[in-house]
């Protein structure tokens, strides 16, 4: 460990420029308690940018380290991480979740969408030539295949976009999943179209989705209008109502953004719990940069501030240390609680385990939400309910850390049907280019 007065380096690794996205030099470097990570691209200087606001808390959740195990399959490494995927050699760990996207169509322009996902204004006529742009059955057929060949039938599925739910024949899709092995197959929506079409959902319920994860960012109409453009919150609470009806479980997928909706957590958190009939978890997800950010925030929030924020709004409920890594992934990219309700009280499944129990419990082949809800179904067969709390981390050009990089096991499926990490898929520079999108003239120097 290398210091000076200021700044004390952590650790050393790669990361990427946030203007050109060539690869870097970096360090994990701690100041005046907080930690950040401190990169120069030789063309476009130095950044430096916050990742954790205690050193103390940052050290214990990154030493918590699981077992993994690696790709079924993994391809030749060329050009090297993050340039090579598919997954490549380097990679640590297999897929638990794979995301396959059925269309680029959205019926919503939401100010802050990292896929930045246009609005279609004929998304919803299922005779408006626009899903002729979609992938077919066939396609999608292989796409499935694909999935099964890298990572196995195991492997969770989840169904994005775009909006997914804008495909009349998206119940087709589920079965056609199902049919080829898949035991999970969960739906990533924004919920306007299971609001308003009960019978739609109501198929793909019948054709064996296994969930709804659902974006609700709060519960004001404000925070709507200021993150997805216009006020959501009846339809989020309709959609619900309807999973309730039709019998399928929800996820919570709030995204989380300093001055927008960070104080609404803990009011999330206790409308989950009132819903627990038919809300089976929580993702709370900090912004990250990728693709389109349109609102204005002072400060970057990550996984430890939301862990501290969301123990302060639960009233005692929830303390910093009940959240432990998911050893599926690298121990900074996501974490969880899992709250029992058991024999008439709430409480984090965290604290009646040791970290011992929790490495010989682990399974390897549990998807991020799934992990200590497996072990607490294991342990006490007859618990009629409880809630998964899970954290995301996702990383953009300015948080990448290519160490992290190689332990995703949240990937997605591209349009070359290479497995690759979701973090690496979805990466954007400052202008929200991907790679293959950026001018060679691009100049610049950013600190945040």
């Amino acid at each position: 460990m290398q210091s000076d007065q200021r700044i004390t380096v952590l650790d050393s690794t790669k990361s990427v420029c946030p203007v050109c996205l060539n690869i870097v030099e970096a360090a994990i470097v701690v100041q005046e308690n907080a930690v950040y990570l401190k990169k120069r691209c030789p063309e476009h200087g130095e950044v430096v940018t916050y990742l954790w606001p205690d050193v103390e808390h940052y050290r214990w959740m990154s030493g918590l380290k699981l077992p993994y195990i690696r790709p079924k399959l993994q391809v030749d490494t060329a050009r090297g991480c993050p340039r090579d995927c598919g997954l490549c050699k380097a990679h640590l760990r297999h897929s638990t979740l794979v995301e396959i996207e059925v269309t680029e169509r959205c019926n919503l322009r939401c100010p802050v969408c990292f896929m930045a996902a246009e609005a279609a204004p004929a998304a919803l006529k299922p005779h408006s030539g626009i899903e002729n742009q979609d992938p077919g059955i066939e396609a999608l057929e292989a796409k499935y295949r694909a999935v099964l060949e890298k990572t196995g039938p195991q492997t969770s599925i989840q169904i994005t976009g775009g909006e997914p739910t804008v495909r009349q024949d998206l119940p087709e899709i589920v079965r056609l999943g199902l049919s080829m092995g898949f035991t999970a197959i969960e739906i990533n929506t924004n919920g306007v179209v299971i609001a308003n079409d009960y019978v739609f959902l109501d198929k793909l319920v019948q054709a064996g989705a296994s969930g709804i994860y659902l974006q609700f960012d709060g519960l004001t109409p404000e925070v709507y209008r200021k993150i997805r453009g216009q006020n959501l919150l009846p339809i989020k609470l309709k959609a619900i109502e309807n999973c309730r009806q039709a019998g399928i479980q929800v996820v919570l997928a709030m995204t989380v953004i300093e001055g927008i909706n960070h104080d609404q957590m803990g009011r999330v958190l206790d409308f989950a719990l009132l819903n627990k009939d038919v809300i089976a978890g929580l993702a709370y997800q900090p912004a990250f940069g990728s693709g389109r950010f349109d609102v204005v925030t002072s400060k970057r929030l990550g996984m430890g501030d939301v862990i501290f924020m969301l123990a302060e709004q639960s009233q005692g409920l929830l303390k910093p240390y009940d959240f432990w890594p998911l050893g599926c992934s690298h121990p900074l990219c996501s974490s969880a609680t899992y709250l029992l309700d058991y024999q008439g009280k709430i409480e984090p499944l965290t604290r009646k385990l040791t970290i011992e129990e929790y490495i010989a419990e682990f399974d390897p082949q549990s998807p991020q939400g799934s992990v200590l809800g497996d072990i607490a179904y294991k342990k006490y067969p007859d618990l009629k309910s409880g809630l998964s709390i899970v954290i995301m981390n996702y990383m953009d050009a300015f948080t990448m850390d290519l160490k992290r990089l190689r332990e995703c096991s949240m990937t997605v499926l591209d349009k070359d049907d290479g497995i690759v990490p979701f973090c690496s898929y979805q990466l954007t520079n400052t202008s929200g280019q991907k790679r293959d999108e950026l001018l060679t003239n691009l100049r610049g120097n950013y600190h945040v």
